[in-house]
């Protein structure tokens, strides 16, 4: 008979009609949690993998001792699980309570050592081996069986359904309905996201996309989330559209060492003013928003609605009709590439410019806005068939890319007094030398650029933006998939 606990969570939910919960683990996370118990042979994982994986194993292992040098951090970790029960019922209860006697494991010679360069954890075993089997694992209940169990009960599923999950998955170990319904009550206290089925009104209830956990493009899902609570200072935004990084694909890919999953992911925003305690905006009034140099603190852009600091909002002239989509496409890839260009790289009529990574969203950007202010563009390619989607925005020369793109230049005779790389690290030196003595290189970005300006040469034809692929949010899959083959050409951008 379900406890009175279970019954305050979810009251008209019957056993029998009830499914089993959805827990959000990563699919591989039995196979590997079993290799590096076994460890057979070292094991390299990513920093991020290792955070997302290790929450599986963490109460299995007990840390030792570190070592820090210079480049590397070796960290030893003991086994802490024992081949016998942690607790013999049948002792008698003048011995029960002396604690230590009672529960002093049988000690696990294995030990192993992690060694971390700062972008990869390497994990290597001792001499020694385990001493029992990996299903004494039982016995201790990691942080991740924990956070799945407080996740699905504080969504409203049945604690006793949840822990009978948690067990059947090979996660959950001992944890029983008690177990979850305790964690899935510290969760709705902590996290005020999760308490949308028990405490918030239908009226308060928006959705957003919500990346489950690093992986393909599939692992997002809409969610029904409470709207943001603003406080002085902030503006809450009802998202009309928002458009796509490349930062993003490399987030939910899992290359974000300080974001936790299920994560909201978006840098930028379209949309009206909902409401804005005493900041200078008009509840009704268009907008845009920059979510990038916020993150983790506030919310990402994949919501209906976000709240911002008022300090990271631009008001949309009342006499721009822009669409949703052509404005989406503004705030990011339009802001970079004008500041690139006029704040860093002070862009003059009589400049040769090179624009590297010319394909890119910004790239492109950069290239329908330079193509007024300078004398001559040259872009670059490492796809022979994007040259006409680079001539038709105006390059008047396209340059393949194979690396040592100064080499190519210098063969043709070309001269650029200024260079904007959109590559990276990795070309910035190529680049460099790619200008002329006393040129320019620069990919720094700024805040401030003229959007009235920018709306209105867009809108009047002056000013041609990118090519722009729409998505609604249930495809949002796609268009990650999109950006990920690099089909995008042009800027990516969902409506809600």
């Amino acid at each position: 008979m379900p406890s009175s606990a279970e019954k305050s969570l979810s009251p008209a939910a019957q056993p029998s009609q009830e499914s089993a919960p959805r827990l959000n683990y990563p699919p591989e996370i039995l196979r590997l949690r079993e290799e590096i118990f076994k460890l057979e042979s070292p094991i390299t994982l990513s920093v991020t993998e290792f955070n997302n994986t290790w929450k599986y194993l963490d109460n299995i292992y007990v840390r030792n001792q570190a070592r820090y040098g210079q480049k590397k951090t070796t960290t030893y970790y003991w086994c802490r699980l024992w081949p016998t029960k942690a607790h013999e019922p049948n002792i008698p209860a003048e011995e029960r309570k002396r604690k230590r006697l009672v529960r002093q494991p049988i000690g696990c010679p294995c030990r192993m050592r992690i060694v971390s360069d700062g972008y990869n954890m390497t994990i290597i075993r001792g001499k020694e081996g385990h001493n029992h089997e990996i299903s004494a694992a039982d016995y201790k209940l990691t942080t991740a069986a924990r956070e799945l169990a407080a996740e699905a009960v504080a969504k409203g599923s049945r604690p006793s359904l949840v822990a009978r999950e948690l067990k059947n998955s090979g996660i959950g170990g001992r944890i029983t309905s008690k177990d979850a319904w305790n964690a899935g009550n510290v969760w709705l206290h902590r996290d005020k996201r999760l308490t949308w089925q028990a405490h918030t009104p239908l009226n308060s209830v928006m959705k957003a996309i919500v990346a489950t956990r690093p992986g393909d493009p599939e692992v997002f899902q809409i969610e029904e989330y409470p709207k943001p609570p603003t406080k002085r200072g902030e503006v809450l935004i009802e998202v009309k559209a928002f458009g796509l990084s490349h930062s993003e694909l490399l987030t939910r890919q899992g290359h974000s060492a300080d974001v936790n999953f299920p994560h909201v992911m978006g840098r930028e925003a379209v949309g009206i003013v909902a409401t804005a305690p005493d900041a200078p905006f008009v509840p009704g009034a268009r907008v845009m928003a920059i979510v990038r140099d916020l993150l983790p603190e506030y919310p990402g852009s994949y919501a209906q609605y976000i709240r911002v600091p008022e300090t990271h909002v631009r008001q949309i002239h009342p006499s721009c009709k822009l669409s949703w989509e052509h404005l989406a496409a503004i705030p990011e890839m339009m802001q970079t590439a004008w500041n690139a260009l006029f704040r860093a790289l002070r862009l003059h009529p009589a400049d040769r410019l090179l624009i590297r990574g010319g394909t890119t969203s910004i790239g492109l950007a950069a290239t329908c806005i330079a193509k007024r202010h300078c004398s001559f563009i040259a872009s670059t390619t490492r796809q022979d068939n994007r040259k006409e989607l680079l001539l038709g925005l105006g390059v008047k020369q396209v340059l393949i890319d194979d690396g040592s793109l100064s080499q190519l230049i210098k063969s043709q005779g070309l001269e650029f007094t200024k260079v904007l790389d959109l590559v990276g690290v990795k070309t910035i030196a190529d680049s460099l030398q790619c200008v002329k003595p006393y040129g320019i290189g620069s990919v720094d970005d700024f805040r401030s650029f003229p959007l009235d300006t920018l709306c209105h040469d867009v809108e009047n034809g002056q000013l041609t933006l990118p090519n722009i692929r729409i998505y609604l949010p249930d495809q949002i899959g796609e268009a990650h998939r999109c950006m990920e083959e690099n089909r995008a050409e042009g800027k990516l951008v969902v409506l809600w």
